[in-house]
């Protein structure tokens, strides 16, 4: 497996994975598209800093989303690079198509619980998304697709207190049974609690037994800190993050709360006694590359 699994010295905590999404998440809250040419050279940064695991575009449509513009051509370059488990995000029949045709083996599906938010960002009721992403799971099971599946606002969001995890259960088991194993929990909003968030996990892992829990982390910086604590006590699976904790979903009201920074959860990880497989002077060259990035588009905008 070519992602990046952490495995503890001591033997004692198992494993746990990260997962990088800035080329998704970092660029979605840019008002324009960053060029293909800038996207490469970023995931190439990521990759000389031991990246293996990444997430690296949704393909949506182009009016809607022209950050994600020529994703093809994205993925058709990073095809070239060897030893890298490669994630597209989907969310409907179009979009697993275009993922299919590009030679795409990995997707990620994502349906929001927050009826509100649901409407913005997918433009259909939390039951409708559900619906149409156990369609496209059993479809792309069905192509030999590896499938993820997550709950956006996973623990509350717009006009959404934070779901009992019994309720977030009943949403995952079908798709548990289609024989999806790689099941994630958006905090969308940043609005997991430590304790519950651990609960949460603890209380999923016995009730989807062989699954792989993954967290999709937002908030401030206290908030982050001690949901790592919480995400390692509870047992999670793996941890998505971006460099610089740079991103949010454009479909919240206001400022969205940041992703987990790459590289709080790697020290956070190294501070227990494991082995991330991560350069931490090469993920410092990549965090500075993204900042120039961003700064040169946002000049070139501005003129």
């Amino acid at each position: 497996m070519t992602s990046n699994t952490i495995q503890s010295k001591s033997g004692s905590r198992g494993t746990l994975a990260l997962e990088d999404q800035t080329l998704r998440e970092a660029f979605q809250i840019q008002p324009h598209e960053i060029p293909v040419t800038d996207r490469l050279r970023l995931l190439e940064a990521l990759v000389q800093a031991g990246m293996r695991r990444l997430q690296v575009g949704s393909l949506v449509r182009a009016d809607r989303m022209p950050q994600m513009s020529h994703i093809e051509q994205l993925f058709a370059n990073v095809k070239q690079l060897p030893d890298l488990e490669i994630w597209a995000l989907v969310f409907n029949f179009r979009g697993l198509k275009r993922a299919m045709d590009c030679g795409i083996t990995h997707v990620a599906l994502s349906a929001s619980l927050s009826p509100i938010h649901s409407r913005r960002n997918l433009r259909c009721s939390v039951e409708h998304g559900m619906a149409r992403c156990r369609d496209m799971a059993a479809e792309a099971l069905a192509q030999g697709l590896t499938v993820r599946m997550g709950l956006q606002c996973a623990f509350g969001g717009p006009m959404l207190g934070p779901p009992e995890p019994m309720h977030l259960l009943q949403w995952l088991m079908p798709f548990h049974s289609l024989g999806v194993r790689r099941l994630a929990l958006a905090d969308t909003a940043g609005r997991a609690a430590p304790q519950g968030l651990s609960d949460t996990i603890k209380y999923l892992r016995e009730g989807l037994p062989g699954a792989e829990l993954g967290l999709h982390l937002h908030g401030d910086q206290e908030r982050l800190a001690a949901n790592l604590e919480a995400a390692w006590s509870g047992g999670a699976s793996w941890l998505d993050a971006t460099l610089l904790g740079r991103g949010g979903c454009p479909f919240l009201p206001g400022q969205p709360p940041a992703n987990l920074p790459l590289g709080q959860a790697a020290e956070f990880l190294a501070r227990r006694g494991v082995d991330t497989g991560l350069d931490f002077a090469a993920l410092d060259r990549a965090e500075a590359l993204l900042d120039t990035i961003l700064s040169n588009r946002r000049v070139r905008v501005g003129r």
